[in-house]
């Protein structure tokens, strides 16, 4: 699949003197004038701006990632990392005890998310209803967004010739113990299982929001510009967004750039993701106490399983088979689910949790290991206890496991253990820290033991690849930071519109429901063009 041609029209660095000449800029700095100002360009921000450009709006967007074809994806995974992602892949919390991954790119995570395609069950988006006011947000209800992001995608079952080693892992095990493995869900046109998606799709079949909703807006006039971080919101009845050039670590800049945009407008929408939109609201002196609060992450914990022959688990699409069955314990709403991975070399390696010789011995078998999955729908105590807050010049995550998500983070691992060991893994790498080498499977195993485990800071390894819900939404400012409609309470014409705005933990990949609920905050917003940009 071919760029689409209005992707052209993104003004990345090496148009900067271009543009300079044309709109006759002064000192680096831009200012200009639009309808809505749009600040970042992931599974949030791209719908918006296509929504609204389509319906009239002079749209603006600006993010801090760079924008990237498919000839610059490629598997080095030192150089892709610290290119596509927030800190180089590793957003680490200030006590140590999580590191997320999240893109910083022109599609933000969508360009390197592992394309699972799926909506909350019902009793989460009633949980929402009835604590927070969110109506009209069951699957049924949201059929008409959700199928049209579906089909804007390419949204379909993962065809059994493209379910590898690593998630049939998952498959055979589970079926063998008595689980139900799923078929997942993924959105792309033409996948022929490279395995690359996590360092961006270098043949343009995983359709992220690089090749739909950001070509959509620019073809119906929007201006999207690269490399441009948004530093403050500045209020007011015409905010101002002030955006400072940000350069790829990886290319020159030019001699030639455009050091600051000051864009004017109406209304804002700030779709920044659960870790930088908090914290440049923050800074800007914008919303309530819980901005930044309850951040979820879907805690994530991995066992791998060393098997007889390879299971080469980066070769394939990353994710086919999910395992549901631990997702509802107890009737609660919260529970667990089960997942493999495409850990390349370096993420597998910072993942193995020994040092030196027995570090290294693994990784010379590597394409013997699969990497299964837990991740854990936390704030089963109420909240999560998780947050982010911008302090001394810096933006600052912290992270603990409560109770509850720990203990179904031990009842998910336990699970994970007994399914990869029913598919015929001969050892297991757990990720508490206490282990110094691979379990010896014996056949005669019990995996109990497991439940008694520490998930103590610094006891067990814990990742995330899904923040949000930091700056949530809800029916009462006592409860929330934004209003039903995703405004910041206290702040008209400014909106939150990204994974930040849901109330709890999702309970599944988050690429989808945060394109359908944008799909219709925005929509809604499309209709008030009039009333809410008259100055």
């Amino acid at each position: 699949m071919g760029i689409p041609v209005f992707n052209e029209k993104i003004i990345t660095p090496k148009k900067h003197s271009n543009v300079i000449k044309e709109n006759n800029i002064q000192d680096g700095k831009w200012e200009l004038n639009a309808d809505v100002v749009i600040i970042g360009s992931g599974a949030g921000g791209a719908v918006a701006a296509s929504e609204l450009a389509r319906n009239g709006w002079k749209v603006v967007l600006v993010e801090e990632g760079s924008y990237f074809t498919p000839t610059q994806f490629n598997s080095d995974e030192f150089i892709s990392q610290a290119r596509l992602y927030r800190d180089a892949g590793f957003i680490v919390t200030e006590e140590q005890t999580l590191s997320i991954l999240q893109g910083k790119s022109i599609g933000g995570s969508t360009t390197v998310n592992w394309q699972t395609s799926l909506y909350p069950p019902d009793y989460v988006t009633t949980e929402w209803s009835e604590r927070f006011g969110w109506q009209g947000y069951s699957r049924e209800e949201m059929d008409p967004f959700v199928s049209e992001v579906h089909e804007r995608l390419g949204v379909h079952e993962v065809p059994d010739n493209l379910v590898n080693a690593n998630n049939n892992v998952l498959r055979v095990g589970g079926k063998k113990i008595g689980l139900t493995p799923q078929v997942l869900r993924n959105n792309n046109r033409g996948c022929i299982g490279l395995g690359r998606c996590g360092l961006g799709c270098p043949i343009n079949a995983k359709q992220s929001a690089f090749l739909t909703w950001i070509p959509d807006a620019i073809e119906a006039g929007a201006i999207v510009v690269s490399n441009m971080r948004a530093a403050k919101i500045k209020e007011g009845k015409i905010k101002t967004v002030i955006a400072e050039f940000t350069p790829d670590a990886y290319e020159k800049a030019p001699a030639e750039v455009i050091e600051i945009m000051e864009i004017s407008a109406p209304v804002v929408i700030v779709s920044a993701g659960a870790i930088e939109g908090p914290a440049l609201l923050q800074r800007s002196g914008i919303g309530n106490g819980w901005v930044g609060r309850n951040l979820k992450v879907h805690p994530t914990s991995t066992i791998f399983g060393k098997f007889d022959s390879e299971i080469k688990m980066f070769q394939g699409p990353p994710q086919s088979i999910v395992i549901k069955d631990g997702h509802n314990q107890n009737g609660t709403g919260y529970g667990f689910w089960l997942e493999a991975a495409p850990y390349r070399p370096t993420l597998a390696s910072s993942l193995v949790p020994f040092y030196g010789k027995q570090q290294f011995d693994v990784m010379k078998d590597f394409t013997k290991y699969n990497a299964g999955i837990v991740l854990v729908r936390d704030g089963a105590d109420g909240e999560a206890n998780a947050s982010v807050k911008y302090s001394l010049g810096r933006r600052k995550v912290y992270f603990e496991l409560t109770p509850t998500d720990g203990l179904n983070m031990l009842r998910g691992l336990k699970a994970l253990a007994e399914v990869t060991v029913a598919a015929g893994a001969k050892e297991l790498i757990f990720p508490f820290t206490r282990f110094t080498e691979p379990y010896k499977v014996t056949g005669n195993d019990n995996f109990d033991w497991i439940l008694k485990e520490s998930t103590k800071p610094g006891d067990l390894t814990v990742g995330s690849a899904h923040p949000h819900g930091s700056i949530q939404s809800a029916n009462d400012p006592e409860k929330g930071a934004v209003d039903l409609n995703l405004e910041i309470y206290g702040h008209k014409n400014i909106f939150v519109m990204d994974a930040s705005v849901y109330p709890t933990g999702l309970s599944v990949n988050p690429q989808i429901t945060t394109m359908s609920i944008v799909l219709r905050a925005s929509r809604n917003l499309a209709s008030q063009k009039e009333e809410r940009t008259k100055i």
